[in-house]
């Protein structure tokens, strides 16, 4: 029997990784190769160039919205093409020769990639009953962990031969993408865009699942028993009780120890949707 996809979204680094890497453990197939941060690079350049087709980044994913008729013609075209071509064993792996299209496995898989929050408008005509996976965490914790982590890539930035070339030839927008991370402040709008626009599909897909990071954290076994049960996995005990074994709860909050993020967390509380999440209480 066909299965529908487990499709993982949310902010970036709001546990999405994390989550995902045990549900592969667990039995969830999200690909044979992929990319750091265990986003099946199948899907995950599909999805990059839909964005580029919007004149989109992940961190200005609000072109998104203006997609038209025939843009979207071409695009889902273009993905019911790409589910059954030769690039599908960049996903598929030592499964590609058994199954001619993604569409028709007929074991659990799925991929994480924070973009699905937009794309998954595009992936619904391929995949019309998926099953929806939205991981949110705090905006402080989120947005920070965000600019740390790209500052550093920032900080480690080297010219090169190859990047010469493209500067000569003004080929090249990948020398410090994400100009929008400079600040908390600009950072929580990024997240506020991706929830909101994550909450709004509880609307439109009937099997949808919030997890909110902070609460894994503090009780993972029946979050996780939870998503084992949604994802059509086996229960494995002695491989759950290994998986939990991992989690570092002490990250829940991490911003509490810094006043200046404290400060900013201060000013942001009585926002709709830190209210509506439970975040104001903190």
């Amino acid at each position: 029997m066909h299965q529908q996809p487990i499709i993982i979204l949310g902010m970036h680094r709001s546990g999405t990784t994390m989550i995902t890497k045990m549900l592969e453990n667990l039995g969830l197939f999200v690909g044979a190769e992929k990319e750091i941060n265990n986003e099946a690079l199948f899907f995950w350049e599909i999805n990059n160039w839909i964005f580029d087709l919007h004149t989109a980044t992940a961190e200005k994913p609000y072109n998104m919205r203006y997609k038209n008729p025939a843009c979207e013609k071409v695009v889902v075209e273009s993905l019911d093409y790409f589910v059954q071509s030769g690039k599908r064993k960049q996903y598929l792996g030592k499964f590609t020769a058994q199954y001619k299209n993604i569409k028709f496995l007929d074991f659990p898989f799925g991929w994480k990639d924070p973009k699905n929050t937009y794309t998954i408008d595009y992936w619904k005509h391929i995949f019309p009953n998926p099953k929806i996976i939205h991981i949110y965490r705090n905006p402080i914790d989120a947005v920070s962990s965000y600019i740390e982590r790209d500052l550093d890539l920032k900080n480690k930035f080297e010219w090169n031969w190859k990047k010469k070339l493209k500067r000569d030839f003004l080929i090249s927008k990948n020398f410090h993408q994400n100009f929008r991370l400079t600040s908390i402040e600009e950072g929580y709008n990024l997240w506020e865009e991706y929830v909101t626009k994550a909450l709004s599909l509880k609307q439109a897909f009937p099997n949808y699942m919030e997890i909110k990071y902070e609460d894994f954290l503090a009780n993972p076994q029946p979050h996780l028993l939870h998503l084992i049960a949604f994802c059509g996995l086996k229960n494995d005990a002695t491989k759950i009780e290994q998986e939990i074994k991992k989690i570092e709860n002490s990250r829940a909050y991490a911003f509490t120890k810094n006043e200046h993020y404290v400060a900013i967390f201060e000013q942001l509380k009585n926002k709709p949707i830190v209210q509506q999440l439970g975040y104001h209480t903190i």
